[in-house]
């Protein structure tokens, strides 16, 4: 007997959590993190899951289907699960663009929103001969960017981002600095003001603001591949959904605003 099947919309998609990365035991063991920090304001992104719930609620959604897998008790989904061994951070970044990208891409398709995940090479870039290429970008139909994103393994300590943030609540802010430095020195060069960084297993969604003047970062709670959307909770693609929105209509880091000769980053 065939099993049933259950027919998946945009917003089903979006809900899911994401399988674990399948790891192998011969891997890279080097930190990636680049000799840059951070060192413009730090503050946390007020109501950032509260107000991507309120978003996805009103949000008119299409009822097209968009996926249909096997249901029932026997059914066996390959997409469910990881099948594909990681050892690297380019391994690690094409399941991201398969587990994120490809689904957010596909949302943002179905309803509309001209918007497409991607590799950075393929916008445009802030000037001719820009040197630098982040890990990822999201892109409106003209080619410009809209946001950047960089990625990084998760099994290296330096890359522990739920630590950096723990240490930073602490008043240790060292890790958190480093971390940003790569990522934010993108933005400030591209004029981006939304970007995201990620390990696949852990990934906090930033957003340049001016506070008094002063050029601020506002980050994001660490978000959990494995985190579920629900109507109390948010998961990773529906953060990716969102971010992706509000880079749509706001999308310039803002050069010119606040206090001129800011510094940003610095070579650590």
């Amino acid at each position: 007997m065939a099993n049933p099947t259950t027919i998946k919309r945009v917003r089903d998609t979006l809900s899911e959590s994401l399988p674990d990365l399948k790891i192998a035991e011969r891997r890279t063991t080097r930190s990636a993190l680049h000799n840059i920090n951070f060192t413009g304001g730090i503050q946390q992104w007020a109501n950032f899951e509260a107000d991507i719930l309120s978003s996805l609620s009103s949000y008119a959604w299409s009822q097209q289907a968009i996926d249909v897998v096997l249901s029932g008790a026997n059914a066996i989904n390959a997409p469910a699960s990881e099948y594909v061994s990681v050892a690297d951070e380019g391994g690690v970044q094409g399941r991201i663009t398969e587990r994120i990208g490809q689904v957010v891409g596909a949302a943002l398709e179905f309803q509309q929103e001209q918007l497409l995940f991607g590799d950075f090479k393929g916008a445009n870039p802030p000037y001719p001969g820009y040197p630098k290429i982040p890990d990822f970008v999201v892109k409106g139909p003209s080619g410009d960017s809209k946001l950047v994103g960089e990625a990084k393994v998760p099994w290296i300590e330096k890359h522990d981002l739920e630590h950096a943030l723990e240490e930073y609540g602490n008043g240790n802010d060292f890790y958190l600095r480093h971390l940003l430095g790569q990522i934010a020195a993108y933005m400030q060069e591209t004029d981006r003001k939304h970007a995201f960084l990620t390990t696949y297993e852990q990934t906090i969604f930033l957003r340049k603001v001016d506070v008094n003047r002063k050029w601020t970062m506002e980050y994001s709670p660490v978000i959990y591949h494995w985190a579920m959307g629900s109507s109390s909770t948010v998961s990773l693609r529906e953060c990716f959904w969102n971010l992706a929105l509000l880079s749509k209509s706001d999308t310039k880091f803002g050069l010119d605003s606040g206090t001129r000769a800011q510094t940003w980053t610095r070579r650590a």
